[in-house]
């Protein structure tokens, strides 16, 4: 191995304080943030049955970015739990639990707590039952978490809808087509909102029911933003950072166990219809956008793990004073 690749390794990826290291900076990046930068959030309609109820508690800037904070990082630790605990990766790394806190952090629209992030943690929390299903001759129960998970998540932002027939392509390349696995999703997600339903129906209110599903109505042709030329710079390059990342991680996890392969083909394939459906909702919401995100910190996380390639260290490098340039563009303009 290369003594650049091994330093890199030794001590990126598996260092001992490096996790440590890196909550401290991303910290310190978000309070700067907030305290320096005037945030302007994009406000959303209200698409869940939870959050109008929710969104009160967290009006007071401060409290928002703690909260928003709380659930960057419990997203970072469910996606290092789900690697660890499945063994999807074959050695120690720290890049699972670091990689999200740093894209989750360096623009001020992640400071504001909004219902993506509950959303998010619960759809992650869906991929615990997905995994435990590998091969299992009857994974009815393991559907129908996943299904009352992914309908929870639906409380805080509809959308999260869009993922079940998604999901059911994950459940095919976990063990292959079970109806009754499918059956039993669609009764988990059932059950959840008839539940739902009987309330507004005692409240004699079924109006309100009914209105979270009109924003999958909502879909119009997707107008060019009027942009700057850096701004749009700034979209290419993260474009091409997914695009890239999602060819370098096939590449790699082609030739590793089989769990690992059914994993990743499923997130490639979910990121790649999340994309499709941002540019559709593009107006609506960014929920699509930022579980991406989320997502392709893993695929990352996986490709930076695993390579021995020095030219491909050296990019993450550049990729990563790129990502300082977006982060540093908020105080200075360049």
């Amino acid at each position: 191995m290369n003594t650049f690749v091994r330093k890199f390794k030794s001590y990126l990826v598996e260092g001992h304080f490096v996790s440590l290291i890196a909550t401290i900076i991303v910290l310190a990046m978000r309070a700067l943030l907030f305290l320096r930068v005037e945030s302007n959030p994009v406000v959303y309609k209200d698409t869940g049955y939870l959050w109008h109820y929710l969104s009160p508690l967290f009006i007071d800037p401060l409290i928002s970015c703690i909260a928003s904070t709380l659930s960057v990082f419990l997203i970072a630790i469910l996606i290092s739990v789900l690697n660890n605990r499945f063994a999807l990766l074959r050695s120690r790394s720290a890049l699972p639990y670091i990689i999200p806190l740093f894209l989750l952090s360096f623009h001020p629209y992640f400071l504001v707590m909004t219902a993506d992030y509950g959303a998010i943690i619960l759809i992650l929390l869906a991929f615990f039952p997905l995994l435990q299903s590998y091969q299992s001759t009857d994974a009815t129960l393991y559907s129908f978490r996943s299904g009352v998970l992914i309908g929870f998540a639906s409380l805080f932002q509809i959308y999260a809808l869009a993922l079940l027939p998604l999901w059911w392509q994950g459940e095919r390349t976990m063990r292959g087509h079970q109806f009754r696995s499918f059956m039993s999703s669609l009764l988990g997600l059932s059950l959840l909102y008839i539940s739902i339903f009987t309330i507004f129906f005692l409240l004699d209110d079924l109006t309100s029911f009914l209105a979270p599903f009109l924003h999958f109505a909502s879909i119009t042709l997707p107008l060019l933003p009027d942009y700057s030329w850096m701004e749009w710079v700034y979209i290419v390059l993260i474009g091409v950072y997914f695009i890239s990342n999602m060819v370098l991680s096939i590449k790699t996890y082609s030739r590793d166990k089989v769990l690992t392969l059914s994993f990743m083909r499923f997130l490639t394939f979910l990121i790649l219809f999340l994309l499709f459906l941002q540019v559709t909702y593009w107006q609506e919401t960014l929920f699509f956008l930022t579980l991406s995100i989320a997502l392709i910190s893993y695929l990352n996380a996986y490709f930076y793990t695993r390579t021995q390639s020095t030219f491909f260290i050296y990019l993450a490098f550049v990729i990563g004073l790129i990502f300082c340039y977006f982060y540093l563009s908020h105080f200075i303009v360049f």
